[in-house]
């Protein structure tokens, strides 16, 4: 006698089998790393990551640039930055003074005006001594906003570098 077995029923339509766990886990995955590579890709391209030139040296640096900031407010140098209207364009004019308000000689005096979000945008501006410890540069093809300008000054020509440095946050119309 033969004995018969019963039927195996088919699964319904519609049941979830192993391989389809493993496409959707796949596509799941597959989907992150798209979308993970896309963010890393616009992050990378869009912020460098460094807002200091040469970062490893200012670090090292560090020690110097605390005594010359110390040394500077001893004497008590500060600057007056300003942007005034002249004609169609504007003009950055930069003002040395020292403790008693009186001008403070430089040998070199730069400016350089930092836009808040694009290091691209940075620019150098080119100042003319007018007398007194003042200076001015034209401005031109600036966006509007709120740009930081650097002020560096070299008053001891003895001396490598800069000793006087003043950051002003500058609204540009």
């Amino acid at each position: 006698m033969t004995a018969l077995s019963p039927a195996v029923p088919k699964p319904p339509k519609g049941t979830l089998k192993g391989w389809h766990a493993l496409m959707w886990f796949g596509g799941f995955f597959g989907f992150m790393f798209v979308v993970n590579g896309i963010f890393l890709w616009t992050a990378i391209t869009t912020f460098p990551g460094e807002d200091v030139d040469k970062s490893y040296l200012a670090g090292v640096d560090y020690n110097q640039e605390l005594a010359r900031r110390a040394y500077q407010s001893e004497q008590g140098w500060h600057a007056e930055v300003g942007v005034e209207p002249a004609g169609a364009a504007s003009e950055l004019r930069v003002r040395l003074l020292n403790r008693a308000d009186a001008p403070l000689a430089a040998e070199t005096v730069s400016v350089t005006l930092r836009h808040p979000a694009d290091r691209n945008l940075d620019q150098v501006v080119e100042l003319t001594a007018i007398g007194g410890s003042e200076y001015v540069g034209a401005l031109s093809g600036l966006e509007a906003g709120t740009w930081t300008a650097r002020v560096e000054a070299d008053i001891d020509p003895e001396k490598d570098g800069f000793e006087f440095e003043a950051r002003k946050q500058l609204e540009i119309q």
